[in-house]
């Protein structure tokens, strides 16, 4: 959720109150931008990453425009393509489903305008082509927060959709058997606030959410769990100010790596240890640069370790630009883009 600037001052007047300890934020610079949503206003919220394993310098990146679709853009942030299918609000991916004796990559996302899961599959052109035939009708009040979980160890794939009264449900995606996936409704949850970010660790079975005033929850991922979660972070820390936003993880060799959260009240984003109990490491923020604009409010994110070549042979991070800037002047909403080798030089990581 987007905060208003007028709310701002009250935030950090809240935080003064409270008298959390003072961060130690590290600037970094982005290296590209896509080009801003045709809508104005706050449309973009959440970016995903498709990997090109053929030719990694052509991977993509999708982005949601929660009033018209998903937006198809280059590495270098040129739009490729646009998809009218909804108010999409978070969008995941991922590689390998199973589907009619091959093996496919997909896109999926919570869709508002029809309370529902989308699925799409994805292509090295950029081409979505919707993978649904029955709709997955969410029971939420209303759909927001969204990510997928591929279980490594039965080869499973789930779709993760919270609500905003703090409901969460996981389905299940398998082949139907037509060229086609169902969703089938596997295991409910919730936390008490509003949530939204959402991310899954495919290796180590673990689901984050972002509790928007509260903080970051660890779950269990497998369907039958009756895991009712734990606090791994919170707004009294002084490490996160509200609202929790995007959460991502950035996969490392042997369990390692970091998981990072959008702290949207102070423009920053706040990175932990991938493993053990996720011990808090430190925060940057994406500054102004020559050609690139800095970062403010940012609701989704993204990240790869991934050799994507080029510039980006560490990978990259995406943050949601609340309020793009094109020579000074306010322009439409859009996506940053970061060389991961910034931000590790910047907080010093392994």
């Amino acid at each position: 959720m987007k905060l208003k600037r007028t709310y701002l001052f009250v935030s950090i007047a809240l935080v003064a109150c409270t008298q959390v300890p003072k961060m130690d934020i590290k600037p970094v610079q982005a290296v590209a931008e896509t080009t801003p949503m045709p809508t104005a206003g706050d449309a973009a919220d959440d970016p995903a990453i498709w990997f090109n394993e053929r030719n990694p310098e052509a991977s993509l990146i999708i982005g949601t425009n929660k009033k018209a679709g998903l937006s198809v853009f280059s590495l270098n942030g040129k739009l490729i393509k646009h998809f009218d299918v909804g108010k999409i609000n978070n969008v995941d991916i991922r590689r390998g489903f199973p589907l009619a004796n091959r093996q496919i990559d997909i896109v999926a996302g919570s869709n508002r305008t029809d309370n529902s899961v989308l699925v799409m599959s994805i292509d090295s052109t950029g081409t979505l082509q919707p993978l649904l035939k029955t709709p997955i009708i969410s029971k939420l009040d209303e759909v927001y927060g969204f990510c997928l979980y591929h279980e490594k160890k039965t080869n499973r794939f789930y779709a993760i959709v919270n609500g905003k009264s703090g409901g969460v449900e996981q389905w299940e995606l398998t082949d139907n058997g037509d060229n086609y996936i169902k969703g089938t409704l596997v295991r409910t949850f919730n936390v008490q606030g509003q949530p939204e970010g959402c991310v899954a660790d495919d290796e180590l079975g673990f689901i984050y959410l972002g509790e928007e005033d509260r903080g970051i929850w660890k779950f269990s991922a497998a369907a039958n769990s009756k895991d009712k979660g734990s606090l791994i972070d919170s707004l009294s820390s002084g490490h996160l100010v509200a609202d929790v936003e995007g959460l991502a993880i950035y996969y490392g060799k042997d369990g390692k790596g970091y998981l990072i959260a959008s702290s949207q009240g102070n423009n920053s984003y706040a990175i932990y240890k991938r493993e053990d109990k996720n011990q808090y490491i430190g925060s940057f923020d994406i500054a102004d640069g020559q050609l690139v604009d800095g970062v403010a409010e940012t609701d989704g994110i993204e990240v790869t370790s991934l050799n994507i070549g080029g510039q980006f042979p560490s990978g990259l991070f995406i943050a949601q630009d609340g309020f793009n800037k094109d020579h000074d002047k306010e322009a439409n909403q859009n996506f940053k883009i970061v060389d991961w080798r910034e931000i590790a030089k910047a907080l010093n990581l392994k």
